[in-house]
């Protein structure tokens, strides 16, 4: 019974720190946005977002609660193919963030893209780095390159 309210403790831990990385992903977004379209600074585009209107900032709480949500269905899609583990959805997540900003779109949904792909492209790598080591050999005889004591044990 202990260990089922750890496991429960634990999943909102999880869950809230998602929720805290596509915050900012959203208030990245909307604040680089703001403050290239109206040519402001970071306090001006704090206040066209959260004060100035109701409707600008529910905007911004609906695309927030969007990208939650395609985070939270990309990590499924990605542990229902863990057996398949490799780089090619990174590789094509990459291909679409650039793509993305060769269509005609608002800069908002081009930003907010692009980082939700490079927080999705992280969060693959380092269920790869967890799950088969194998496929990052290099990076594995860095880091022990790295570790290694000296033989005299004074340097």
């Amino acid at each position: 019974m202990f260990k089922n309210e750890i496991k429960k403790d634990l999943m909102i831990i999880y869950m809230f720190r998602n929720a805290l990385a596509t915050l900012v992903i959203a208030i990245a977004s909307f604040f680089i946005s703001i403050m290239l379209y109206y040519r402001c600074d970071i306090s001006e585009a704090f206040k066209r977002l959260f004060v100035y209107d109701i409707y600008t900032t529910l905007y911004f709480i609906m695309l927030w609660i969007f990208d939650y949500i395609l985070f939270e269905i990309s990590k499924i899609a990605y542990d229902i193919y863990e057996e398949k583990v490799t780089f090619i959805p990174c590789i094509a997540l990459g291909i679409i963030g650039v793509l993305v900003w060769f269509i005609p779109m608002l800069d908002l949904f081009k930003y907010n893209f692009s980082f939700l792909a490079i927080l999705i492209c992280i969060r693959m790598v380092r269920e790869m780095w967890k799950r088969t080591p194998e496929l990052f050999k290099m990076v594995h005889k860095f880091i022990d390159k790295i570790k290694k004591r000296p033989e005299s044990g004074l340097e």
